[in-house]
Protein backbone atom coordinates (compact mmCIF):
# COMPACT_ATOMS: atom_id res chain seq x y z
CA UNK A 1 0.00 0.00 0.00
CA UNK A 2 2.92 2.30 0.51
CA UNK A 3 4.54 1.56 -2.94
CA UNK A 4 1.18 2.77 -4.34
CA UNK A 5 1.08 5.96 -2.10
CA UNK A 6 4.00 7.03 -3.04
CA UNK A 7 3.60 6.81 -6.82
CA UNK A 8 0.92 8.61 -6.44
CA UNK A 9 2.77 11.51 -5.24
CA UNK A 10 5.17 11.17 -7.93
CA UNK A 11 5.36 14.74 -9.35
CA UNK A 12 7.79 14.95 -12.40
CA UNK A 13 6.96 18.91 -12.34
CA UNK A 14 9.10 19.25 -9.63
CA UNK A 15 12.26 18.88 -11.84
CA UNK A 16 13.44 19.11 -15.50
CA UNK A 17 11.14 17.29 -17.54
CA UNK A 18 11.93 16.88 -21.32
CA UNK A 19 8.50 18.19 -23.20
CA UNK A 20 7.44 15.96 -25.79
CA UNK A 21 8.76 12.81 -23.86
CA UNK A 22 7.56 13.79 -20.76
CA UNK A 23 4.01 15.56 -21.68
CA UNK A 24 3.10 14.55 -24.96
CA UNK A 25 0.17 11.71 -25.28
CA UNK A 26 -0.01 11.51 -21.65
CA UNK A 27 -3.65 10.68 -20.22
CA UNK A 28 -5.55 13.66 -18.68
CA UNK A 29 -7.12 13.11 -15.59
CA UNK A 30 -9.39 16.04 -13.50
CA UNK A 31 -9.37 15.48 -9.52
CA UNK A 32 -12.59 13.09 -9.17
CA UNK A 33 -10.26 10.38 -11.40
CA UNK A 34 -12.63 11.17 -14.75
CA UNK A 35 -10.80 11.03 -18.25
CA UNK A 36 -10.48 14.24 -20.06
CA UNK A 37 -8.33 12.80 -23.62
CA UNK A 38 -4.77 13.45 -23.91
CA UNK A 39 -2.21 15.66 -24.17
CA UNK A 40 -1.53 16.36 -27.73
CA UNK A 41 0.28 19.45 -27.81
CA UNK A 42 2.04 21.87 -25.33
CA UNK A 43 1.24 25.67 -25.52
CA UNK A 44 4.35 27.96 -24.70
CA UNK A 45 4.71 31.33 -23.92
CA UNK A 46 7.35 34.36 -23.55
CA UNK A 47 7.57 35.06 -19.82
CA UNK A 48 9.86 38.18 -19.26
CA UNK A 49 13.26 36.50 -21.00
CA UNK A 50 12.19 32.69 -20.63
CA UNK A 51 9.45 30.60 -22.51
CA UNK A 52 7.32 29.19 -19.73
CA UNK A 53 4.82 26.33 -20.05
CA UNK A 54 1.52 28.11 -19.84
CA UNK A 55 -1.12 25.28 -20.82
CA UNK A 56 -1.21 21.98 -22.31
CA UNK A 57 -3.83 21.39 -25.59
CA UNK A 58 -5.87 18.71 -26.25
CA UNK A 59 -8.49 17.84 -29.07
CA UNK A 60 -8.04 16.64 -32.90
CA UNK A 61 -7.28 20.86 -33.52
CA UNK A 62 -4.38 20.00 -31.70
CA UNK A 63 -3.14 16.82 -32.86
CA UNK A 64 -3.87 16.96 -36.53
CA UNK A 65 -1.63 20.15 -36.37
CA UNK A 66 1.23 17.86 -35.33
CA UNK A 67 1.24 16.49 -38.38
CA UNK A 68 2.79 19.73 -39.85
CA UNK A 69 3.40 21.52 -43.15
CA UNK A 70 0.25 21.64 -45.80
CA UNK A 71 -0.93 18.07 -44.37
CA UNK A 72 -1.65 19.25 -40.77
CA UNK A 73 -3.42 22.44 -41.58
CA UNK A 74 -5.30 21.12 -44.44
CA UNK A 75 -6.54 18.64 -41.64
CA UNK A 76 -7.45 20.95 -39.03
CA UNK A 77 -9.21 23.30 -42.07
CA UNK A 78 -11.14 19.92 -42.41
CA UNK A 79 -12.12 19.58 -39.38
CA UNK A 80 -13.47 22.92 -38.60
CA UNK A 81 -15.95 22.32 -41.29
CA UNK A 82 -17.47 19.65 -39.69
CA UNK A 83 -19.13 22.50 -37.77
CA UNK A 84 -18.86 25.71 -39.58
CA UNK A 85 -21.01 27.30 -36.86
CA UNK A 86 -18.66 26.28 -33.46
CA UNK A 87 -16.68 29.06 -33.04
CA UNK A 88 -12.58 28.71 -33.21
CA UNK A 89 -13.02 24.92 -33.82
CA UNK A 90 -9.64 25.78 -35.41
CA UNK A 91 -8.42 26.42 -31.85
CA UNK A 92 -7.42 23.54 -29.99
CA UNK A 93 -8.89 22.94 -26.24
CA UNK A 94 -6.31 24.19 -23.44
CA UNK A 95 -6.25 23.77 -20.29
CA UNK A 96 -3.85 26.32 -18.24
CA UNK A 97 -1.03 25.05 -15.97
CA UNK A 98 -3.18 26.98 -12.97
CA UNK A 99 -5.55 23.71 -13.34
CA UNK A 100 -2.68 21.06 -13.12
CA UNK A 101 -1.70 19.32 -10.07
CA UNK A 102 1.31 16.87 -10.83
CA UNK A 103 2.84 14.64 -13.38
CA UNK A 104 3.24 10.78 -13.37
CA UNK A 105 2.37 8.67 -15.65
CA UNK A 106 -0.37 10.68 -16.11
CA UNK A 107 -1.39 14.31 -15.93
CA UNK A 108 -3.31 15.07 -13.13
CA UNK A 109 -5.56 18.04 -12.64
CA UNK A 110 -6.35 19.87 -9.56
CA UNK A 111 -9.99 20.67 -10.97
CA UNK A 112 -12.95 18.65 -12.28
CA UNK A 113 -13.03 18.67 -16.05
CA UNK A 114 -16.51 20.39 -16.49
CA UNK A 115 -15.79 23.61 -17.91
CA UNK A 116 -11.87 23.47 -17.33
CA UNK A 117 -11.44 23.48 -21.09
CA UNK A 118 -11.12 26.86 -23.33
CA UNK A 119 -10.59 27.90 -26.34
CA UNK A 120 -9.54 31.23 -25.52
CA UNK A 121 -6.15 32.29 -26.93
CA UNK A 122 -3.47 30.79 -29.19
CA UNK A 123 -0.06 30.60 -28.82
CA UNK A 124 3.08 29.05 -29.76
CA UNK A 125 3.11 25.22 -29.25
CA UNK A 126 6.08 22.65 -28.42
CA UNK A 127 4.99 20.83 -31.70
CA UNK A 128 6.61 23.75 -33.57
CA UNK A 129 9.35 24.36 -31.49
CA UNK A 130 10.65 20.45 -31.94
CA UNK A 131 12.13 20.04 -34.83
CA UNK A 132 13.04 23.36 -35.96
CA UNK A 133 16.53 23.94 -37.59
CA UNK A 134 19.17 24.87 -35.33
CA UNK A 135 21.97 27.33 -36.37
CA UNK A 136 25.71 27.81 -35.03
CA UNK A 137 26.91 31.17 -34.64
CA UNK A 138 28.08 31.41 -37.91
CA UNK A 139 24.94 30.24 -39.85
CA UNK A 140 26.60 26.74 -39.78
CA UNK A 141 23.81 23.96 -39.43
CA UNK A 142 23.76 21.90 -36.30
CA UNK A 143 21.10 20.07 -36.75
CA UNK A 144 17.36 20.47 -35.30
CA UNK A 145 15.31 20.67 -32.20
CA UNK A 146 14.40 16.75 -30.80
CA UNK A 147 12.93 18.00 -27.81
CA UNK A 148 12.72 20.89 -25.32
CA UNK A 149 13.77 20.87 -21.53
CA UNK A 150 12.08 22.58 -19.22
CA UNK A 151 12.87 22.90 -15.09
CA UNK A 152 10.42 25.05 -12.88
CA UNK A 153 10.93 28.76 -12.30
CA UNK A 154 11.41 31.08 -9.91
CA UNK A 155 7.49 31.48 -10.27
CA UNK A 156 6.81 27.66 -10.18
CA UNK A 157 5.99 27.64 -13.65
CA UNK A 158 7.99 25.48 -16.11
CA UNK A 159 10.75 27.30 -18.08
CA UNK A 160 13.08 26.51 -21.17
CA UNK A 161 16.34 25.69 -19.88
CA UNK A 162 17.58 23.92 -22.99
CA UNK A 163 17.30 22.18 -26.33
CA UNK A 164 18.35 18.54 -26.71
CA UNK A 165 19.57 19.32 -30.52
CA UNK A 166 20.10 16.35 -33.31
CA UNK A 167 19.82 14.66 -37.00
CA UNK A 168 17.26 12.29 -36.23
CA UNK A 169 13.52 13.19 -35.50
CA UNK A 170 11.74 14.87 -32.75
CA UNK A 171 10.77 12.46 -30.18
CA UNK A 172 13.23 9.66 -31.31
CA UNK A 173 15.43 9.66 -28.63
CA UNK A 174 12.82 8.14 -26.83
CA UNK A 175 14.63 8.78 -23.47
CA UNK A 176 17.65 6.93 -24.01
CA UNK A 177 19.14 10.40 -23.30
CA UNK A 178 18.30 10.37 -19.66
CA UNK A 179 18.82 6.80 -18.34
CA UNK A 180 21.81 4.54 -19.05
CA UNK A 181 19.78 1.45 -18.24
CA UNK A 182 16.70 2.79 -20.47
CA UNK A 183 14.86 0.24 -22.76
CA UNK A 184 16.34 -3.46 -23.86
CA UNK A 185 20.09 -3.51 -24.81
CA UNK A 186 20.53 -4.00 -28.73
CA UNK A 187 17.71 -0.98 -28.86
CA UNK A 188 19.70 1.26 -26.74
CA UNK A 189 22.34 0.72 -28.29
CA UNK A 190 21.47 1.58 -31.69
CA UNK A 191 19.60 4.69 -30.27
CA UNK A 192 22.67 5.83 -29.15
CA UNK A 193 24.51 5.16 -32.22
CA UNK A 194 22.69 6.80 -34.34
CA UNK A 195 21.94 10.10 -31.67
CA UNK A 196 25.98 9.95 -30.90
CA UNK A 197 26.04 13.53 -32.37
CA UNK A 198 23.11 14.88 -30.59
CA UNK A 199 24.39 17.67 -27.87
CA UNK A 200 22.32 20.05 -25.50
CA UNK A 201 22.23 23.63 -26.36
CA UNK A 202 21.24 25.85 -23.13
CA UNK A 203 18.03 28.27 -23.86
CA UNK A 204 20.46 31.31 -22.95
CA UNK A 205 21.75 31.45 -26.23
CA UNK A 206 19.11 30.60 -28.24
CA UNK A 207 17.35 32.85 -30.48
CA UNK A 208 14.19 31.58 -31.45
CA UNK A 209 12.77 32.85 -34.98
CA UNK A 210 8.93 31.25 -34.65
CA UNK A 211 8.52 32.93 -38.23
CA UNK A 212 11.58 31.08 -40.13
CA UNK A 213 11.03 28.01 -38.02
CA UNK A 214 15.10 28.12 -36.97
CA UNK A 215 17.02 28.77 -34.18
CA UNK A 216 20.15 30.48 -34.09
CA UNK A 217 22.72 30.03 -31.14
CA UNK A 218 25.39 32.91 -30.10
CA UNK A 219 27.58 30.06 -29.12
CA UNK A 220 28.20 26.66 -30.32
CA UNK A 221 27.09 23.92 -27.89
CA UNK A 222 29.35 21.35 -26.72
CA UNK A 223 27.36 19.68 -23.89
CA UNK A 224 26.57 16.08 -24.55
CA UNK A 225 23.51 14.07 -22.91
CA UNK A 226 23.69 12.70 -19.71
CA UNK A 227 24.57 9.52 -20.95
CA UNK A 228 27.02 9.63 -23.96
CA UNK A 229 26.19 8.47 -27.30
CA UNK A 230 28.60 5.97 -29.01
Amino acid sequence: MSGDSDERRENRLEGRIDGALHLLDRQLIDCDGALLGKVDDVELTQVGERLAITAVLTGPAALLARLGGRTGGALVRKWAELKPAEPHRTRPWRIGMEDVDRLDSALHLSVRRDGVLRRDREGHRLSRLTGMAVLGPEGERIGRVLDARFEPGADGSMVLCSLIVGHGRPGSLLGYDRRGDQGPWLVRTVVRRLHRHTVIAGAEAAEISWAESTIRLRERPSEAPAHAFG
